[in-house]
């Protein structure tokens, strides 16, 4: 069974697509409740319910970090990831709030310094932004890059970030 969970943030809506044992999607881009559930269906083979805690609990603090309250995020959270998007996303989770590294840099702390492209290839698929924050991955020469929720939500991020 599922729960989803939609909130107005100050960077957008957001979803949250929780099961029993923790959050499986954080989502920018579902823009219907009916657009979820069939992803769910085709994707998960499950049925939506309601009254999950973790959906509670990562909202809350979702919205805290998008405050400036929270800099880390810890709720439980389930992996559907190929084992390198696992350690790419895991390794990205230790780079501490307002730290940016390259996707060089993340290749090479993953032990494959010549799969920058991977990297990015696995922010791209991140299922959980913000709990995994690929937005902290930017290109060698300082650009931004591109991010799943867009340029201007990654550029919010890190300016609220850098802020505080």
């Amino acid at each position: 069974m599922v729960e989803i969970t939609r909130f107005q943030s100050p960077i957008g809506i957001l979803t949250l697509i929780g099961v029993i044992e923790g959050i499986i999607k954080i989502s920018y881009d579902f823009k219907s409740v009916e657009s979820l559930e069939e992803w769910c269906r085709w994707k998960l083979d499950l049925k939506t319910i309601s009254g999950n805690n973790y959906n509670r609990y990562a909202k809350e603090q979702i919205l805290n970090y998008l405050d400036g309250k929270c800099y880390y995020l810890d709720f439980p959270v389930v992996h559907f990831n190929t084992p390198f998007r696992k350690r790419v996303l895991e390794t990205e989770r230790k780079i501490s709030y307002g730290e940016t590294c390259s996707y060089g840099e993340v290749a090479k702390m993953v032990g494959s310094p010549n799969a920058f492209r991977a990297v990015g290839s696995a922010n791209a698929k991140n299922p959980l932004p913000l709990y995994y924050p690929c937005h902290r991955i930017i290109h060698s020469c300082g650009n931004l890059g591109s991010y799943g929720g867009g340029i201007k939500v990654k550029k919010y991020l890190l300016d609220l970030e850098h802020s505080l």
